[in-house]
C-alpha cells in the first residue's frame, strides 16, 4: 500500500505568489462566493449541457456531531467547492468572494490534486473558470459571454444612457 503524504505536508512554505496552480487575483465586486458559484453553475448548464458540477458542502460552521458524521462519511478538510467532470476529463474548483484567499488546508489540498496531474485552481471570476475548462478540454456547445456579477449602479445606468 502506498503510504500517502498528509495534504498539509505538501505546503512546503509556499509563498501565495508560487503557487502550481492557478489563483484569480483578487477584485472589488461585491458579489458573494455563493453568487459567483450560483453563476458560474448557470452558465455551465447553458454553454456545457455534458459538464457535470458536484459541489461539496463543506462551508459553514459545524458541531462537533456533524464534523465527526462528514468525516466518517469520507469529508476531507480543504476539499474543493467543485468537482468538474466531462468524458475523459476532471476539473477541482474553489470559488472565493473578491477578498479571501484559499485557507491553509486548501492550499494544501489543491497542492495535492496539482502534484497527481489534475487541473485546479482558485476562481472569483465564471468567466475565467469557464475559459479553463474550455481550455482543459471540456466540450462546450458555445462560447459564454462574460456578464458581471452585480447589476450596475442606477448612478452608472443613467450615465451610460
Amino acid at each position: 500500500m502506498i503510504d500517502d503524504p498528509d495534504p498539509i505536508d505538501l505546503l512546503d512554505d509556499l509563498d501565495e505568489v508560487d503557487q502550481p496552480w492557478f489563483c484569480e487575483a483578487k477584485d472589488r465586486d461585491p458579489a458573494s462566493e455563493h453568487r459567483r458559484q450560483g453563476l458560474f453553475l448557470s452558465r455551465l448548464a447553458a454553454a456545457a449541457p455534458k459538464v457535470l458540477a458536484i459541489a461539496i458542502p463543506n462551508a459553514g460552521r459545524m458541531t462537533d456531531w456533524e464534523r465527526l458524521r462528514r468525516w466518517s462519511e469520507g469529508a476531507v478538510a480543504g476539499a474543493t467547492d467543485l468537482i468538474i467532470v466531462w468524458p475523459g476529463g476532471v476539473f477541482f474548483a474553489e470559488f472565493k468572494d473578491g477578498t479571501k484567499m484559499p485557507s491553509k488546508p486548501q492550499r494544501a489540498m489543491l497542492n495535492l490534486l496539482h502534484s497527481r496531474g489534475h487541473h485546479c485552481g482558485v476562481y472569483r471570476m465564471p468567466s475565467t473558470l469557464l475559459y479553463h475548462l474550455r481550455n482543459a478540454g471540456a466540450p462546450f456547445l458555445f462560447e459564454p459571454t462574460s456578464v458581471p456579477l452585480t447589476k450596475p449602479s442606477r448612478r452608472s445606468r443613467k450615465a451610460s444612457r
